[in-house]
Formats: structure tokens, sequence, C-alpha cells
């Protein structure tokens, strides 16, 4: 097996970042040792490659790989399989490869095999055959290296396979993988719950195991129909913590997303009238407010004659419309909402804006402090949706002092731009975007924009350009975008910036 000695396996590093709560890994973790710095794309990271494989069709090297499989058995020599593994895109071919490798009838060389790749590969693509083989057949021994390696989201999901497929009772093991994670890795797992899941892990899900990193919207379905909220909320009482994730579940489901929303669970009219109930005896949070204002909206919202036939009972819609403005009526929302209001936790806060605007509280004070520090694009969305001419000011001088434009305007890229260190990038998108409501101020952010290495922020300046318009720009924008058509490396960005010229 090609071995690179200056860096650890794949499983060793991930092993070593294991963070003690069980849950996620150490700073650093994160990284792969696979990684490697592509200058010519502005410093990311990106994934390691074997060049020899990549000139080879998916379909052909998926094909060859159990007659590679079945060598590296034979003769204990792997390099020929593993730089056919390392074409990250024969993963789209596995369960074909899978089934040519259960018919080699080699089930200790394949267990002996996928425990080396799983174990020692350097690379992630190795790392994850290696996982799959283990889930031909697997014995208890290697489910600790499947929870080793799976509490890093890139292989969360197939040491989840592997589990399920080998395990008489898989149930404590996917329990372990899915509470280990909380973005894409507990998403990935959570979503092949289904109606045969036992009890213990549709606990869990119910009362939690549905909320991550991404958007709680892609498992708050799953965890009302598979985790039975409905049931639970049947109870005469129910205690503070289910109260909690059923709050959150409904609230999930009535912003909807990517996945199943509130018009797709059969049971919502029986689950919101449960929950009302409960927060009408129970509420003591601005979370509690937060989701009773949202089911009062919900309620009162557009298309409910199409919900009406979806079970809906208008008496009883009525009634729980009346009972949700009750509550929220009740004086106390006031003082906790002007508390946290200077909370530190974002959902503290964001619940304390939401709930500000719905009781024609002025938000922007507190907003405007929560930016000065260490602020997220959702913040600043939040602050700029409560824009004026005669607040804009106030705005701006801030974003001049937390944003770094000298760093940030470098020159064009090809840059995606995504993930945390692109934070600062991130921000100047929501700025940029909110000053197209107001044209010829805080030009010396659109200009910055203009010259990023992300793609998505030279998009954002050429919109507010647009939306501006020529008679608007001040003598120094015309040039900056000359010269930002003359190096604009993306042919459909300069295309757009070369008929913003031309009019």
């Amino acid at each position: 097996m090609p071995l690179n000695h200056d860096r650890p396996s794949i499983h060793d590093h991930v092993a070593g970042h294991l963070d003690p709560s069980g849950r996620g890994l150490l700073p650093g973790g994160d990284v792969l040792p696979d990684a490697q710095i592509d200058h010519r794309r502005g410093g990311g990271l990106v994934p390691w490659s074997d060049g020899t494989a990549l000139t080879h069709h998916p379909a052909e090297v998926a094909t060859a790989l159990p007659a590679l499989v079945a060598a590296a058995i034979a003769d204990g020599r792997h390099e020929a399989l593993y730089s056919a593994l390392c074409d990250r895109d024969v993963l789209a071919e596995l369960d074909q490869v899978l089934s040519g490798v259960r018919a080699l009838g080699l089930p200790d060389g394949v267990r002996a095999l996928g425990r080396k790749l799983a174990t020692e590969a350097e690379h992630r693509a190795p790392v994850k055959f290696g996982i799959a083989l283990l889930g031909l057949g697997a014995d208890a021994a290697d489910v600790d290296v499947l929870l080793r390696l799976g509490r890093h989201e890139e292989f969360t999901v197939f040491a989840a396979a592997a589990v399920r497929a080998t395990q008489a009772d898989p149930e404590p093991a996917l329990l372990a993988l899915a509470s280990g994670v909380e973005g894409w890795g507990r998403i990935g797992v959570v979503e092949r719950f289904d109606d045969t899941t036992g009890p213990v892990l549709r606990e869990w899900l119910l009362r939690g195991g549905f909320r991550n990193t991404v958007l709680d919207g892609y498992l708050a379905h799953r965890a009302a129909t598979v985790g039975g909220l409905v049931p639970a909320l049947s109870a005469a009482d129910v205690d503070d913590e289910l109260l909690d994730a059923a709050t959150d579940i409904i609230c999930a489901l009535i912003e909807g997303g990517p996945a199943e929303d509130i018009d797709d669970y059969d049971e919502a009219p029986v689950a919101v009238s449960l929950l009302v109930g409960h927060l009408i005896r129970r509420a003591h949070s601005l979370r509690h407010f937060v989701a009773t204002a949202r089911i009062s909206e919900f309620l009162s919202g557009p298309g409910w004659d199409l919900r009406y036939a979806r079970g809906w009972d208008l008496a009883r819609h009525d009634t729980l419309v009346r009972r949700c403005r009750d509550l929220m009526a009740e004086p106390r929302w006031r003082e906790l909402t002007l508390r946290d209001l200077d909370a530190a936790g974002d959902r503290a806060f964001h619940d304390a804006a939401y709930a500000a605007a719905v009781l024609d509280i002025d938000r922007f004070p507190a907003s405007l402090r929560r930016v000065r520090t260490d602020a997220s694009p959702a913040d600043w969305a939040g602050l700029f949706a409560q824009a004026t001419e005669e607040r804009l000011p106030a705005i701006l001088d801030i974003a001049s002092t937390v944003l770094p434009l000298s760093d940030l305007g470098t020159g064009p890229g090809d840059i995606a731009g995504v993930g945390a260190r692109w934070n600062d990038h991130a921000v100047l998108d929501v700025v940029v975007t909110g000053l197209r409501e107001f044209p010829g101020r805080g030009v010396e952010f659109v200009l910055t924009s203009l010259r990023c290495p992300v793609v998505r922020n030279r998009v954002m300046a050429v919109r507010t350009l647009t939306g501006w318009g020529p008679e608007t720009w001040q003598p120094d924008v015309q040039t900056a975008l000359r010269t930002a058509v003359a190096q604009e490396p993306d042919p459909t960005v300069r295309e757009s910036m070369a008929q913003l010229l031309t009019h």
C-alpha cells in the first residue's frame, strides 16, 4: 500500500482528534491529512487524488475493482487497487463493486483488506472503500474502528451503513454515530430511520436528535413521524426536554425548507393543537413565545382552503388562533425579549429579535451592538432588514470597522468561498446586497466586492451596481468596472460586467 510516512493515516488523525465529550472532533480534526493547499484557488484546501486513476471512466474502474481486490488479497500488494480507489468518482459505482467483491467468496480476506484500508489509508476514498468492505462482514472488533472514523462527517454515513449491514443489533452503534456528529453526518444517518427503528433511537430522535448544524428542517418531519410526536404530546403532561423539542420540531416544519414540511405532515393538525395546549399551561421561555407566534402566523396565513381538505378543522383553527393570541398578549414576554436582545447565544438572540418584531419593540440598537463582535452573515442580514436612510451611516461605520476591506479585495479568482474561513466575504455579500436599496451609498464596499477572489462577491457587486443604475455612479465606479472586466476570469461574470458598461 502506498503510504506517505510524512503524514498519519486518516484513521489515526481522526482518533487523535476525538473530542472527549463524545461529540465531534477537536480543533484541526476536520481537515484530513489528504488535503493540500491549492494556491491557484486562493489557498483553499482540496482533497488529494491520484492523477493516474483519473484517466479512467468511473464505470470502467468499477468493473475492474473486484479483480484488483482479489489480487490484493492473494498477493498482499495493494498499489493497483489503492491507485484506482483514489479516483473519487468510483464511489458512485460502489453497489456494483461490492456485488462483484461479494461474488469472490473470500469473506475473511475481504474483511482483513477492509480493515487495513480503513485504518492505514492516507486518502479518504480508500478509507471509504475499506469501510464498505467491512460492511460485507465486520465483526464486533471492527465496530470500534467504524465508530472512530464515523466521528468525522466525511465517513459517518459509510460507517452507519456498515454497522447496519453486519450487526445483529446495530442500534447502539447507530446511536453513537448519530449523536457523535452534528452536521451532514447526522442528517445522513437519521434520514435512514424508519418504522422499523427501535424505541431508543426513536426517543433520542424525538427529544433532540433532529437538531443539527445545517438546518433542523432536514430532520424535523422524521422526528415528528418516526419519533412519534403526537403520541408523546398526547400525555397529560410533558417534561421540559420534550416540550422544547416539540416546539423546535413544529417551528422547523412551519419554516419549511429543502425537506418535508408542515404540509407533508399528516398529523400536523393534532400535533399543533396538542402543543398549543401544553404551551398554554407550561410556556416559560422566549422560545415558547416564538413557537406560539409562528403557529399563530401560520394559522392566519394564506392557503387555508387547501389545508382544510388535509384535515385542518375550521372550528379548531379559530380556537387555536385565539388561544395563541391570548398567550402572546401576556406582559411577561416583553421583559424576556428585552433581556435576551443582549444574549450572547445565537438562538437566544434570534428568538428575541423575532419576538421584538412581533411585539413592536425596536431591536435596532441591540442588532448594532451584536454586529460589533464576531457577527454572522445572518446577524448582518437581520441588521440590514432594519436599515433606513437615517440608520445606514451607523451600519456602514461598524461595517468599515469589522471588515478588513484591504484584505478582501485582493483580486479576482474562482474561489467558492464556502466555510467559516470565508465569513468576512459572506458578511461583505450581505452588506453589498443591502446597499442595493441605497444608490450611491457605501461605494467602497461595492468596489471591494468587485475585486474579491470569491466569485459570489463579484456577482453581488454587479447586481448592486445594476440596481443603482449608471446615473448614480461616481467616476471611480466606471474606472473600477473597466479594470474588473479586463481581469475577470469567469466568462459569465465578465459578460455581465461588460453589459453594465454599455448602458
